[in-house]
């Protein structure tokens, strides 16, 4: 009966090792797999990264097990993560049945996006108020009664975008009066009374040069009718309301058709991009947007364009168009957008019109989510 029960424990005792080994390393593989994927791909765009971080998290927890790790692969794909390994552990009884080691393998898949962001979330924004906490003290239009200045071009980076295009990104100082009579910066009133709601369209521009460029100090012109033509195919164009507000909510506002500083060219449309993980839903797009001076029009134009980077390069797409042709004036613009695919998306606002240093302005940039498929 000894030899029949020392078998029977040894068996049992070996059997619950493996068993708890087994656990252990599936459990170890499984949070590996899951903290790789789950992650947003804006913190961590980069497959071999991602791949790292995997490898680095599955030896930190499997180093609590007493077993060795033979090898371990992973492979990582836009929204999978693939983990292989395989063990080995010496047997403390395994003598009695002529099994100095175990040896065996798994492996292990996840996939899936990370989570959706809630309703209402703000995925992107950017008043361009500040520099590391502290106000701004711009380069140019300095003065006694300006002692910050009134405008400046900065990085691209510093104002908290990935990159762009040109010269960079012109800051003004719209809060001083001084610097709006100064630069002939228009479109800074308070709001009417018996105004009525403002035009509540978006349409293609005429951007043919106008006569009436005089540089950064520009001359005043009449007023003229505020409201921009109807598109040809309102299906086509984004859909938008503004508020009868003629005074941004920011001190600072950009301009994209930047100043090169001296350099003498003129061609200085510019851009700024970010890199955004978007989920499946709608979302709300909004802006402050003033054409700058009623002789800008055909050269005030801005755009706004979304292209897919993941798993494949998708071709940049126009989503926003706007514009003012006429009287300028500061409106907030919130244009409802649908993302039918989970992807890292580039998001650009460009200067269009043309390409002169005297461009549109815009400031409170928002991009929020609204909500999930239905």
């Amino acid at each position: 009966m000894m030899p029949v029960f020392l078998f029977t424990f040894g068996l049992l005792f070996e059997g619950g090792r493996a068993l708890a080994y087994y656990s252990q390393s599936k459990r170890v593989i499984a949070q590996a797999c899951e903290r790789s994927t789950k992650p947003t791909r804006t913190n961590v765009p980069l497959d071999e990264v991602r791949r790292k971080n995997v490898l680095d998290t599955f030896d930190a927890l499997i180093g609590s097990t007493k077993q060795k790790v033979v090898s371990r692969e992973v492979k990582i794909d836009w929204l999978t993560t693939d983990i292989e390994a395989k063990f080995t552990y010496r047997t403390v009884l395994g003598s009695m049945f002529n099994v100095e080691q175990m040896d065996y393998a798994l492996t292990y898949r996840c996939d899936g996006i990370p989570p959706y962001p809630h309703d209402g979330e703000v995925i992107v924004n950017n008043t361009f108020e500040i520099l590391n906490g502290k106000e701004r003290v711009l380069k140019f239009g300095k003065s006694p009664s300006t002692k910050n200045g009134c405008w400046g071009v900065y990085s691209y980076e510093e104002l908290g975008w990935d990159g762009g295009t040109g010269p960079g990104i012109e800051l003004q100082d719209w809060s001083s009066a001084e610097c709006r009579k100064k630069f002939g910066w228009q479109g800074y009133e308070e709001p009417q009374k018996d105004a009525g709601s403002a035009c509540a369209s978006v349409s293609q521009q005429d951007t043919s040069p106008t006569d009436k460029e005089t540089g950064k100090d520009a001359s005043q012109s009449p007023a003229a009718n505020p409201c921009s033509p109807q598109p040809d195919d309102p299906a086509k164009s984004p859909q938008w309301s503004a508020e009868n507000a003629r005074i941004p909510p920011t001190k600072y506002v950009v301009e994209l058709d930047s100043d090169w500083q001296g350099t003498g060219r003129r061609d200085a449309n510019s851009s700024i991009f970010k890199y955004v993980e978007l989920h499946p839903g709608t979302y709300e797009v909004s802006v402050w947007y003033n054409g700058r001076n009623d002789a800008y029009g055909g050269t005030n134009d801005i755009d706004i364009f979304l292209q897919v980077l993941r798993p494949k390069l998708g071709s940049e797409k126009k989503i926003i168009e706007m514009a003012q042709k006429g009287k300028v004036f500061w409106e907030r613009r919130s244009y409802s957008i649908t993302v039918d695919t989970y992807s890292v998306y580039k998001l650009t606002i460009a200067a269009g019109g043309k390409s002169d240093s005297l461009g549109g302005i815009i400031t409170a940039f928002e991009v929020k989510y609204v909500d999930a498929p239905k």
